[in-house]
C-alpha cells in the first residue's frame, strides 16, 4: 500500500524569506509549523533546500515548534560565499538568531545537514536547546577508518574531492541535470542502487513521496550546480574540528538499512562523542528519517523543560 503523508506536500504554498548576514549575503530560508513557537533551524542535506522541511509543517505546529529551514551558501536561493567552510556555519546561525531575538533554538539536521548539527554543537552549545542529527554523515575525510564502510559511489566522491574536484563538480551537474529534467519516478529509480530495501519501498512507485524528492533536491540547483557541489565536498573534506571535543549531547538518530550513510557511521560518532546518544532504527534506510517529525517532535517536547 502506498504510504499518503506525502500526499497533501504543496511547494507553491512555502514563502521563501531573505536575511542579509552582516557580510552582506542573503540567508534564504523558509518558515513551518506554529508562528511564534519554540524555534528549530532546519539543516538540509546534501544536496537539499529549505524544501526538505516542508512534512515538518503540521507535526511541528501541533507540538509548538516553528521551523526556520535554511538554504545553505550557493543552494536554493542562498548567496554563494568563496571559501566557506563547515566551521563557518554557526556564525551564520548565530547572526540569523541575534536578528529574530532568538536566544536559545533546536538545530535538526538529515543526512549532509548532520556535518552543520555538530559544528554548531561544536562552537554554540550555549545557544542551542536541543541537537538531532537524523541520518547524519560523518567526517570521512579526516578518519580513515570510516572510509572502509562507504558504498562505492561515496568511495570514489571521496577520492574526487581530494584530487579530482571537477570531476566531484561533474557528477553533481549531472545530479541536478536529472532532478531537472527526469520525471519523478525516473529520478527516483535512478538512484536505486544507492538505496537498501526500505528505501526502496518507502520511494519508488511512491508517486507523492518521489515528487517531493526530486523538487526538493531540484531547487539545490536553483543557481547552477557549483553550489551544491562545494557544500557536498566539505562534507567529504575535513570539518576542522573533532567531534570528540564536542561538549554538548548530540541526539543521533540512524537506520541499520542506511545505505547513503552507513549506521556504521552513526556508531563511530557515538563512540567518540562523550555526550551523545544513539537511538537504533532497525530495519530503517536513510528516507525514512523524512517521515518522523511528528514522533521527533513529539519527544523533544517531552525532553523540554516546561515555558521552552
Amino acid at each position: 500500500m502506498e504510504d499518503r503523508r506525502f500526499e497533501a506536500v504543496d511547494f507553491a504554498e512555502v514563502t521563501t524569506e531573505h536575511h542579509q548576514l552582516q557580510d552582506g549575503r542573503r540567508l534564504a530560508y523558509a518558515r513551518y509549523g506554529k508562528r511564534g513557537g519554540t524555534p528549530v533551524y532546519y539543516f538540509h542535506g546534501c544536496p537539499g533546500s529549505r524544501y526538505e522541511a516542508l512534512p515538518s509543517d503540521e507535526p511541528a505546529s501541533a507540538w509548538g515548534f516553528e521551523v526556520f529551514a535554511f538554504d545553505r551558501p550557493g543552494c536554493g536561493q542562498s548567496s554563494h560565499a568563496e571559501g566557506y567552510r563547515i566551521l563557518d556555519w554557526p556564525r551564520d546561525v548565530v547572526d540569523f538568531a541575534d536578528a529574530r531575538s532568538h536566544a536559545q533554538f533546536g538545530i535538526i539536521g538529515l543526512s549532509g545537514g548532520g556535518a552543520y548539527i555538530n559544528s554548531c554543537a561544536n562552537a554554540i552549545p550555549d545557544r542551542l536547546l536541543f541537537a538531532y542529527d537524523l541520518a547524519g554523515w560523518a567526517p570521512v575525510g579526516q578518519i580513515e577508518e570510516l572510509q572502509t564502510h562507504l558504498a562505492p559511489l561515496d568511495r570514489f566522491l571521496l577520492r574526487c574531492a581530494s584530487s579530482f574536484q571537477l570531476l566531484f563538480q561533474l557528477f553533481f551537474s549531472l545530479v541536478g541535470f536529472a532532478a531537472a529534467r527526469f520525471s519523478d519516478d525516473s529520478f527516483a529509480k535512478s538512484l536505486r542502487s544507492s538505496m537498501g530495501d526500505d528505501d526502496q519501498n518507502l520511494i519508488l512507485g511512491n508517486k507523492h513521496m518521489a515528487h517531493f524528492f526530486r523538487a526538493l533536491v531540484k531547487e539545490s540547483f536553483a543557481q547552477g550546480s557549483r553550489g551544491p557541489s562545494d557544500d557536498a565536498l566539505r562534507c567529504y573534506s575535513n570539518w576542522g574540528f573533532d567531534l570528540g571535543d564536542i561538549d554538548y549531547p548530540v541526539q543521533l538518530w540512524h537506520g541499520t538499512d542506511d545505505k547513503f550513510a552507513s549506521f556504521e557511521l552513526a556508531k563511530y560518532k557515538n563512540r567518540v562523542m562523550q555526550h551523545s546518544s544513539l537511538t537504533v532504527f532497525e530495519g530503517r534506510g536513510h528516507l525514512y528519517f523524512a517521515t518522523v517529525h511528528d514522533k521527533l517532535f513529539a519527544e523533544i517536547r517531552e525532553s523540554l523543560p516546561s515555558g521552552n
